[in-house]
Order: structure tokens, then C-alpha cells, then sequence
């Protein structure tokens, strides 16, 4: 036997399951490509928001700690008529808190750090700050008479959820130092003071101590916070202080709703249309698998009858002829389809009387 060779329905059947898949893959690969590029976006939205969270932060951890140095200087240059009498010294300190400076009290202590002035006048001494010991800090003040520099204290409680931290700024006047200008941070309020309005409407800020525990902080309270945040270092005043900014829930651009809605709506067009194509064709189907099987039917037929047929176009060409009509003729179809009068089957001794009336059927079919 030889080898077997593949039937034509089985070459159909192949043919049309390729024509199958390929669209189907290429509608996954559209709806992939689409998933994709979404995630894409998305993914680029959010690194885009991460880095302007990140540049946001730093500027403001930047612009406190110009605001402390600033306010380092301006109570280092308290001078003698200032500490003097309490009319000179509340002057100043009302052009310090002038400034936003964030500050909230100044205190004036003597070389042995006995409080001579303060503004406002108000101290409860109640208030502990580090090491147990009262308001304003006796460890900050021999360490900043000592140093000659200023240095921050440890951030304490100040009523119920108010923080405060003290700055001690040694003042000295001819190489000897004479006191020590205290200046009191509240840090809700030094938030309120040094935070703008537009950072504030973007992100909640807060400072944490090291406790993990929020000290202050200025936000919209009736706007929803999303988990993602930044910390930097809040040095000065240290002690493990750090600010921490949280963007608020903003509502998705208009413009990537649209074109994620677009995208959407255009992959259930591809997918609506696949699918009439694929009802459309598989009617076609239905209607060619009637149409062979009738066809073959017909042939079948036609191939079992002893009589002979044959068909001619308008033009007399021979255009169809069944095996019955082969045998009578002695010819095979492929010698007879095609032909045009004078037949070759047709007697030699009647050919002009056979041609006559060919042309006259020829002209009555006309």
C-alpha cells in the first residue's frame, strides 16, 4: 500500500481551526496588551506621585530646619536692654513670634539658669520635661552653657495631645556667656506656622517621635489618607523626631478614566464582532456542508444512470456531461468539456444536417 495521503475534509477542517485560533489569540493578545498598558499608566501615575511626595517632603524638611536657624539666630542676638526689663524683653519676643516662626514662649535664664524673663508670663511648672526635671529643661541649658551652641531638647507632653520641645540658644557678650534665650516649640503649632497651605492640601503631615507615636501634625480631617507615605529625619531638634507625609486619596484624572473606559469598550467591540463573525461562519459552513452533500447526492445519481446527459452554454460549449454519455461517445469528459460544434461524436455522413440544427436550437434558445 502506499502511503496514505490527507482527505480534503480533514485539509478543511484544519484550515478553518487555524482561522479559529488566530483570532482568538490575537483577541487575547489585544486584551493582554490592553491589561498592560493600564497597569502601565497606573504603575507611572504612581511612581510620578512618589517622586513629587518624596521632592515635597525634603523641601519642607529643608524649610523647617531654615525656619529653626533662622529662629536660632534672631534669639542669639537678644541684647542687653532687652533682658534688662520685661517691657523690652515682651517686645521682642513679639517681634520673634512675628516672623511664624512657630515658636510659642521665650524664656530668659541667668548664667546659673534661674528664669529672670519669660514671655508669655505663663509657666506651669507641672509640666515635666526629659529626666523628670520642670520647664524649661536644666539637662538642655548646662549642655548648650557648655557648648557654647544650641541645642534642642527632648520633645515632652504639653496638656492632653500637644508636644513641645525647647531650643536653648547661650548668649554671650564679650567672650562670657551672660544666659540663655529658651525659645518653646509647640509642634502642632510650628507645623501651622512653617507648613504651606498647597503642601498641606496634598499630604497629611505629621511628626513621629521614636515611639512610633504622632506628636503633631496639620491635615485635612475629612479627607481620606492612602497607606503609601515618606519619613525623613526631623534633625534639628533630633532626638529620633521624624516627619512623615501621607498623600491624600485623590480621585483618578478624568483623562485616564476615559481612555481605560475606551479601551474597555473598544475590546468588548473586537469581542461582539468576533463573535457575529464567528455565528456568520458558521451558517456559511452549514450552508456549504448542505450544499456539498446535495451536490454529491445529484452526482451520484446522475453517475448511476445508464442514459446520457450533457449540458451547453449559450454559446454551445459543452459544459457538462455525465460517464453514461462518455461511454456512448467513446470520449472521456475532460476531451468533451470545452468543445464547441462540430462535436466529434457527430457521423461524418449527417455533419451538415447535425451542424443545422445545432444553430437552429442554438437560435431558439436565444
Amino acid at each position: 500500500m502506499g502511503p496514505s495521503t490527507p482527505s480534503p475534509s480533514g485539509e478543511r477542517i484544519s484550515r478553518w481551526r487555524w482561522l479559529w485560533i488566530l483570532p482568538r489569540l490575537a483577541f487575547v493578545l489585544f486584551v493582554g496588551g490592553v491589561a498592560l498598558l493600564l497597569w502601565m499608566s497606573d504603575r507611572a501615575d504612581k511612581e510620578e506621585r512618589r517622586a513629587t511626595l518624596i521632592s515635597d517632603i525634603l523641601w519642607l524638611e529643608q524649610n523647617l530646619r531654615f525656619h529653626l536657624t533662622r529662629n536660632e539666630e534672631l534669639l542669639g542676638r537678644i541684647d542687653h536692654p532687652h533682658t534688662a526689663n520685661p517691657a523690652a524683653f515682651e517686645s521682642f519676643a513679639r517681634t520673634v513670634f512675628g516672623f511664624e516662626s512657630g515658636l510659642r514662649q521665650l524664656i530668659w535664664l541667668g548664667a546659673d539658669g534661674t528664669v529672670l524673663l519669660a514671655h508669655p508670663i505663663t509657666m506651669d511648672l507641672s509640666l515635666v520635661g526629659d529626666a523628670g526635671e520642670a520647664v524649661p529643661s536644666r539637662q538642655s541649658f548646662l549642655l548648650a552653657r557648655s557648648l557654647g551652641k544650641p541645642v534642642y531638647g527632648k520633645p515632652y507632653p504639653y496638656f492632653t495631645n500637644d508636644w513641645q520641645f525647647e531650643v536653648h540658644v547661650p548668649v554671650s557678650r564679650e567672650g562670657r556667656i551672660v544666659g540663655v534665650t529658651v525659645g518653646v516649640y509647640r509642634i502642632r503649632d510650628l507645623l501651622t506656622d512653617s507648613v504651606p497651605w498647597w503642601l498641606a492640601e496634598r499630604y497629611r503631615i505629621s511628626v513621629i517621635g521614636d515611639s512610633g507615636k504622632v506628636l503633631g501634625a496639620r491635615s485635612k480631617v475629612e479627607s481620606a489618607v492612602t497607606e503609601e507615605g515618606y519619613q525623613v529625619g526631623f534633625d534639628p531638634p533630633g532626638w529620633g523626631l521624624a516627619l512623615h507625609a501621607v498623600p491624600y486619596h485623590a480621585p483618578r484624572p478624568l483623562a485616564s478614566i476615559v481612555l481605560s473606559a475606551s479601551l474597555v469598550i473598544l475590546a468588548m467591540i473586537v469581542l461582539w464582532s468576533l463573535w457575529i463573525l464567528r455565528r456568520h461562519v458558521l451558517r456559511r459552513q452549514a450552508v456549504e456542508e448542505q450544499l456539498r452533500q446535495e451536490h454529491a447526492f445529484r452526482k451520484a445519481m446522475e453517475d448511476s444512470l445508464d442514459t446520457g446527459m450533457r449540458a451547453r452554454n449559450m454559446d454551445g460549449e459543452i459544459i457538462y456531461v455525465n460517464p453514461a454519455f462518455c461511454r456512448m461517445v467513446g470520449l472521456s469528459a475532460a476531451e468533451l468539456i470545452g468543445r464547441r460544434p462540430p462535436m466529434p461524436y457527430w457521423a461524418d455522413e449527417h455533419m451538415d444536417e447535425t451542424q443545422s440544427r445545432s444553430q437552429k436550437i442554438g437560435q431558439q434558445d436565444e
